[in-house]
């Protein structure tokens, strides 16, 4: 079975290209991490499921697990007024959906449900019974600080060891993404113990947050025992960052200016600051308006290169973190 160590955000669809690309073209085992709000059955900031499901039918998929991150009651921002019964009956559509799609791998998370266990327990078996093949990881990256922790993802383990398929636990291991960087922390001795405690039960650890980091902070992780690691927001900043930098060279200052001003009406960088800036802020929350008439604008004017310039740019970041993951 090939080892799939690396999770990435679909934060566009020039981004899953890129993906989808780099795994085809490298024979290299990657996973698309989809978030309800990005990607669900009837919306997404990004694309609905079925479109998802069906731009990746263009790579190999040998190499690409389709994944869905954070699967649960309230992980949706269009169900944060639901009753407890109908936000579950709410994750139940994304995870039909998905199966229906062919994904490969569901992330149970129900950390913002009362009787998590119970729920996830329900949600497991309605995956098993839609495909008794579909894999599963379970946890949330809910992050109290790692010694806080320690017991937690024992119960964790404990709790999904028990389910077939099973293949990652998540486990908090300090890692914290706001704005463009990693404030976080990484406790080396603390992580190998819990590396234990998922090898012990035949399962994996993965780090959540795990952006930002550098070849270093990547070797950490290699030498800790960590299985696998997801980055999203990283990804959206870059294409951002780039998106701003071609539209002036491709005169289109005055549609970049458009599409700052309405990345900031958002509000959407609101989660992600600490005392940035309005280009900060742009910076942390352009990937959300990705699919505005703005967006468009400024790409017309850069033309067709775009993919491949974005593309060079996500494949040296894949590369940081494959070769010292």
């Amino acid at each position: 079975m090939k080892n799939f160590r690396l999770g990435l955000g679909p934060m566009s669809t020039e981004i899953v290209n890129s993906i989808g690309a780099y795994a085809t073209e490298h024979k290299c085992p990657l996973m698309i991490i989809a978030s309800r709000n990005q990607v669900d059955a009837d919306r997404g900031y990004v694309m609905t499921t079925a479109k998802l499901a069906d731009q990746i039918k263009n790579f190999n998929r040998e190499y690409l697990w389709l994944c869905r991150d954070h699967c649960g009651p309230y992980f949706l921002d269009a169900e944060k007024d639901l009753s407890p019964i109908n936000a579950i009956k709410a994750t139940k559509k994304t995870i039909a959906a998905d199966i229906e799609a062919g994904f490969d791998l569901i992330h149970i998370d129900t950390s913002r449900i009362k009787e998590g266990y119970r729920v996830a327990e329900d949600l497991i078996k309605f995956c098993l019974d839609m495909n008794p093949n579909i894999k599963f990881e379970f946890g949330t990256e809910e992050n109290v600080g790692i010694a806080a922790g320690v017991q937690k993802y024992k119960d964790d383990v404990s709790f999904a060891s028990q389910f077939p398929n099973m293949e990652f636990v998540v486990a908090q291991t300090g890692s914290l993404v706001m704005e463009d960087r990693q404030v976080g922390t990484f406790d080396d001795a603390i992580v190998k113990d819990l590396v234990g405690i998922a090898e012990s039960a035949g399962v994996k650890l993965k780090e959540h947050n795990a952006d930002y980091l550098t070849m270093e902070q990547i070797q950490q992780r290699k030498f800790a025992g960590v299985h696998a690691l997801n980055i999203a927001p990283q990804l959206g900043v870059i294409q951002t960052k780039l998106l701003k930098h071609y539209s002036i060279i491709h005169g289109a200052e005055s549609e970049w200016s458009k599409f700052m001003e309405e990345v900031l009406d958002s509000n959407k960088w609101s989660k992600w600051i600490i005392n940035g800036d309005n280009c900060k802020k742009v910076d942390i929350a352009g990937h959300y308006l990705f699919n505005h008439f703005s967006y468009k604008e400024i790409t017309n004017h850069i033309g067709n290169d775009w993919q491949n310039i974005l593309s060079t740019e996500i494949y040296k970041l894949i590369n940081t973190y494959l070769e010292n993951l």
